[in-house]
């Protein structure tokens, strides 16, 4: 597979993540906060709490299936590299636990991102309409940023020879 080639195949992967992660994210904001007005910041029904779910959703999905699949591309032959890529990760080879490592991760960029918002913004509630955008926006790029970085570290491992 050319650099080209390889670079189309990570862009589009990437892509793919996170429009499928916006998408869960918006649905989810309608199931769990479609009847409310006013969405607090804070306490059991905030979206303090809910950031840890959406988190630990995203970043295990962003990266098992991305993982998965380019695994099994390598293996059966569809995605072949043209050069070995140097050295592997520190990550382990298995998929599911690539996921749990970068739900870990996920979960703490979404906590960390709303705590900035609560604790630094000083906001306390927004509008269901501010949050389907905040929480949508936030499944996109944080699918973009997991598929980007499972993708290009799934190569790297599953590309070593043996």
């Amino acid at each position: 597979m050319s650099n080209a080639d390889l670079s189309k195949y990570k862009t589009i992967e990437t892509i793919v993540g996170a429009v499928i992660n916006g998408a869960f994210s918006l649905l989810f904001v309608f199931l769990i906060f479609g009847a409310m007005e006013q969405v607090s910041m804070q306490g059991e029904s905030g979206l303090l709490l809910d950031s840890i779910p959406q988190g630990l959703a995203i970043g295990f999905m962003g990266a098992f299936f991305p993982s998965f699949l380019t695994r099994k591309r390598i293996r059966n032959g569809q995605l072949k590299l043209d050069t070995t890529p140097q050295g592997r990760s520190f990550l382990p080879v298995n998929p599911i636990l690539r996921g749990v490592i970068f739900a870990v991760f996920g979960a703490l960029l979404s906590i960390s991102l709303f705590a900035i918002l609560i604790f630094g913004g000083n906001i306390t509630a927004l509008s269901f309409m501010h949050v389907a955008i905040l929480k949508t926006f936030w499944g996109v790029v944080l699918g973009a940023i997991v598929a980007a970085i499972s993708i290009r570290l799934a190569l790297r491992d599953y590309g070593q020879p043996g």
